[in-house]
């Protein structure tokens, strides 16, 4: 096993087990309040427990930096490229078309899941922000907080007694 105890070394096993660029990665570290530097133990495990727990309930659960829309936008202009890359491959695993599979996310469930033409200008239209694409800025910001925690989550399960360590 692989022995992970700081923030930096998440950062790196992300990156080495997942295709989202090392900047992505940190630019979440940095929205839910952890300095990708930061070296203390106790800002490991809290992170460690963040991503452990956005991975098993979902970025809509509430985690900090990524609740008001005013932070999703801003995240998600800043991370578009990486977060579009990631949506594209995965849409492709799944073998459907991402304009469809976004707008089969769980989040649309409960109500009228975006049209393909809003959708599309979400992903690929870099002019200004549109204040009526704001529901699908903050849905691929919580797109790209889970999917980095997945591939966290998948570690601590993989390594159960490392995990219940953390947790103790």
């Amino acid at each position: 096993m692989q022995c992970i105890t700081t923030i930096q070394d998440v950062t790196s096993y992300i990156k080495n087990n997942s295709s989202w660029s090392e900047a992505t990665i940190q630019n979440v570290f940095i929205s839910l309040g952890y300095s990708p530097k930061d070296q203390r133990r106790e800002s490991f495990r809290e992170l460690s427990g963040n991503l452990a727990d956005c991975s098993k309930h979902g970025a809509d659960g509430g985690f900090s930096g990524f609740c008001y829309h005013s932070e999703t936008i801003a995240f998600f202009m800043h991370n578009r490229r990486d977060i579009l890359k990631n949506l594209e491959l995965l849409a492709g695993d799944l073998g459907e078309d991402i304009i469809k599979m976004v707008q089969g996310f769980g989040v649309f469930r409960s109500a009228m899941p975006p049209s393909a033409g809003e959708v599309g200008k979400a992903l690929w239209d870099t002019g200004k922000v549109q204040e009526n694409l704001t529901e699908l800025y903050n849905v691929f910001s919580w797109f790209c907080l889970e999917e980095i925690s997945h591939v966290w989550y998948r570690y601590l399960e993989d390594n159960p007694a490392y995990y219940a360590k953390l947790t103790a």
